[in-house]
């Protein structure tokens, strides 16, 4: 490796397409795209070959880091580069990084090219919930929800100045005080549990009663250290998580409850005051404490209020001019919309504040107690996740996204005496994106989601998706191999997309266009093949009615694999069932699926092989091949998953395919892998933007059709010697 060596010719480490694979799974994209900005001439203009490279590496770099192998750094690098011959056309030897066999996206583009993404930060190994400038723009905090931790970036070359690790937790939020000096965590953690308990064999999860029980932790921001701890008030159900928010003197949190607002005053251990407004507080759902003292709460209430079809509990905001001194408080703005995905804001320096829910944004003035503009959008527009006004209050940031689906980040500018007005969209990413902050600047805006945090120039532009702007499932090829139906689940319609360029579908109606096997006949099938093995129970089943099973082709056989570790096999012709393998290993099963002519069975599972000192589990996947004939294993494949190592990371498959030579898996993390059939053996990988949930080979078996939260890729499956 004395090749990546950083003193070396930097010009041999770009031109050479094996030597920049290399160098990208050694050292990262982002280490080796920051390498060509200060050694390459014109290494940051991206106009430039050389330029656009580097930018390909910081605006892709969730779909190279944590790569599988060298190959998969290659194919998904060769992706890149081929719809930009004048990048690709400036490297050279790519045919020797390759493998022998390999998957190749055909189309459309993982996301559109738009150079206002400056980079992507992807340090997280889960979601991004949470991001947060620090006051002096200095320090930038991340929140993985479900990876246990808080990532504190610096933003002056975006490297990891420190990892907040709390164990057993899942993060919802981090928020820095107004002095900087204190970070606040609120999540789950098992510092404070949750009370009661579920009772063992309660199968409709009401006979037990649990409380949930959230965790509030503040750091030191000069020595990270935990100077304070404390849980917040017990909530049945999944009514949403409590809230929280700085006072203007960094000292006192507030902390929105279930009635109202508690107000924890850190350094000091004596009860904390509550806030409770005339008992007309069902739940807070969102607070606001501003530099002049006023605490703004967005809550819901106990009346119910007209609400499309049928009622809903009225919304209210509340306002206590000086929370620390005085109880005294307004309640207003009866029926602004809310949800369970709701906010306030107030713009900086202004008696404005803006309420946002799913179904859009209002303005509101506080000093009059008025709504001044409620934004109008049909039912199945796309969902507001997050709002953030600009440093100067001069524009507002709004972050939308379609449920699985598409994520746009829209701009509007917001004048005193006019309607707001769009002055800029950008199109995220096809992903599920939740997260928004302005830098101190307002130079940057951040948007976190699934691939980890993406920062913007704020900046007018243009840019342009084709394709589909929610999930998608089911893909049917057409007979002939020529088109490919997809279904949307939130239309109810199939589209049809040419196999060849499936960037623009067209919608085909209630059925899908193409023969497929008929669900309701399956379901016949199946529940008659369960009940004459007579040996299996959906309430005994560790799966209930969502057990791993799979038909074949032909619907002569139906597989099953619910209960322990044994799958049973049914004769749908014929009638009786048998079991498959001798040995029972241990574990769970995922997922199964018949070879075309139904001699062969694919099979996965997972099992759990230690758990680590510092909580991270390691995990087995195992993919199996059955023999139909003798009942025996024929093949067997095991990959390890450890998440205590992103090294030897691979991806959670969710669906399997199958051809007369390959298999194929496609996974959360937008993971494509294909391998060898007989052996089980891996052949090749690449990964796309958005987790895809399923896929299909076509007729021939030289395509696969994956489907997801980007829409469709039409994958090929190329070997070297044929060109």
């Amino acid at each position: 490796m004395d090749k990546l060596d950083p003193s070396d010719n930097q010009a041999a480490l770009t031109r050479d397409f094996p030597t920049l694979v290399d160098a990208i799974l050694l050292r990262g994209p982002q280490a080796v795209a920051d390498s060509i900005a200060v050694r390459e001439r014109d290494g940051t203009d991206p106009h430039s070959p050389v330029g656009h490279l580097r930018w390909l590496l910081l605006s892709h770099a969730h779909l190279l880091v944590r790569s599988h192998d060298r190959s998969e750094v290659a194919c998904v690098l060769h992706d890149l580069l081929a719809r930009r011959p004048s990048v690709s056309g400036w490297l050279a030897g790519a045919e020797r990084a390759l493998p022998p066999v390999r998957l190749t996206v055909r189309g459309p583009a993982s996301a559109p090219d738009d150079l206002r993404l400056v980079r992507v930060l992807t340090g997280h190994r889960a979601p991004v919930r949470s991001i947060e400038w620090s006051p002096d723009g200095e320090r930038l905090a991340t929140v993985g929800s479900h990876d246990t931790s808080v990532l504190i970036w610096n933003p002056r070359d975006w490297t990891q100045e420190r990892r907040i690790g709390i164990e057993g937790a899942a993060l919802d939020v981090a928020l820095w005080s107004p002095d900087g000096r204190r970070l606040a965590v609120l999540g789950r953690s098992d510092r404070f549990p949750d009370l009661g308990e579920h009772r063992e064999n309660d199968r409709s999860g009401r006979e037990g009663r649990v409380e949930h029980v959230h965790t509030v932790l503040v750091y030191n921001t000069v020595t990270w250290e935990e100077i304070a701890a404390t849980h917040t008030a017990p909530r049945s159900g999944f009514s949403g998580r409590p809230v929280i928010a700085w006072s203007p003197d960094s000292r006192t949190l507030a902390v929105g409850e279930d009635i109202g607002v508690r107000l924890w005053t850190v350094d000091e251990e004596e009860r904390s005051p509550w806030l409770l407004p005339g008992g007309r507080v069902r739940q807070v759902l969102d607070l606001d404490w501003i530099p002049d003292g006023a605490l703004t709460a967005l809550t819901q209430g106990r009346e119910q209020v007209p609400g499309g079809a049928s009622t809903m509990p009225e919304s209210l905001l509340v306002t206590w001019p000086d929370p620390g001194a005085a109880p005294e408080y307004s309640v207003w703005a009866r029926g602004v919309p809310w949800d369970p995905i709701t906010g306030v804001r107030r713009r900086p320096g202004s008696d404005r504040v803006c309420v946002y829910s799913r179904s859009g944004v209002a303005l509101c003035d506080t000093a009059a107690e008025r709504v001044l503009w409620q934004e109008e959008r049909a039912p199945d527009d796309a969902w507001t996740k997050a709002v953030e006004w600009a440093p100067d209050g001069r524009v507002l940031a709004e972050l939308r996204s379609r449920h699985q689906g598409w994520s746009d980040l829209v701009l509007w500018e917001t004048g005193e005496g006019s309607e707001p007005s769009v002055v800029a969209r950008i199109e995220c990413a096809p992903e599920e994106t939740t997260a928004l902050a302005w830098s101190p600047d307002g130079d940057l805006v951040a948007t976190g989601g699934d691939s980890g945090v993406r920062l913007w120039r704020p900046e007018p532009g243009t840019s342009h998706r084709s394709g589909f702007d929610t999930r998608v499932s089911t893909p049917v090829w057409s007979p002939d191999g020529d088109a490919l139906a997809v279904y949307s689940p939130s239309v109810g319609e199939w589209s049809v997309v040419d196999a060849r360029d499936p960037s623009e579908p067209v919608l085909s109606g209630p059925e899908c266009p193409f023969p497929r096997l008929d669900p309701a006949a399956q379901e016949e099938l199946i529940e008659a093949a369960r009940h004459e093995g007579r040996d299996f129970d959906l309430y005994t089943s560790m799966y209930g009615p969502y057990a791993p099973d799979a038909i074949s082709p032909g619907q002569e056989l139906y597989a099953l694999a619910g209960r322990g570790s044994q799958i049973t096999l049914f004769d749908l012709v014929d009638g009786g069932s048998r079991r498959l393998g001798a040995g029972q290993p241990e574990g769970r099963w995922m997922l199964l699926r018949f070879t075309p002519e139904a001699e062969r069975l694919v099979s996965l599972h997972v099992r759990t092989l230690t758990r680590e000192r510092d909580g991270d589990w390691v995990e087995e996947l195992v993919l199996t091949l059955w023999d139909l004939a003798t009942g025996r294993q024929s093949a067997c494949e095991r990959m390890l998953q450890t998440w205590a190592s992103d090294t030897h990371r691979v991806d959670h498959p969710r669906a399997l395919a199958v051809s007369d030579r390959h298999l194929a898996w496609c996974g959360e993390d937008g993971t494509i892998a294909l391998h060898d059939l007989e052996t089980l053996k891996p052949l090749s990988r690449t990964r796309t933007s958005g987790a895809t949930r399923d896929v299909e080979f076509s007729p021939d078996g030289n395509t696969l059709a994956v489907v997801g939260e980007g829409g469709v890729r039409v994958v090929d499956v190329v070997h070297a010697d044929r060109g």
